[in-house]
């Protein structure tokens, strides 16, 4: 299953961190986890309301399944089997620059 994840906000909100793993690639124990883990999302749900102003926000999705949008987490969500997504963005991650609309 591929997986792509984006990392938004923080002080400098205009900067994105992104990263697309396979969990292919992954030992099977992690691929599992990882896979039950993104199946409990809210695929296609609104974002909420970052808990303070300069927190980070992680978009999900799954590129070969476009049909079930993205899931929009907080820090706080990203924990547990999810974690591996993080560490992977932190390990491989590119970092994206987005200007602001002005």
């Amino acid at each position: 299953m591929r997986i792509r994840v984006r990392r938004v906000g923080g002080i400098a909100g205009n900067i994105a961190l992104a990263a697309e793993l396979d969990t292919a690639q992954l030992p099977a124990s992690d691929a599992t986890r990882l896979e039950g883990a993104l199946e409990a999302l809210p695929w296609g749900a609104p974002a909420g309301v970052p808990p303070h102003p300069d927190a980070f926000r992680y978009e999900v999705d799954l590129p070969d399944e476009p049909g079930r949008g993205t899931a929009v987490l907080e820090e706080s969500d990203v924990g547990g089997d999810m974690d591996l997504l993080r560490t992977h963005l932190q390990s491989d991650g590119v970092i994206e620059s987005r200007r602001r609309p002005g």
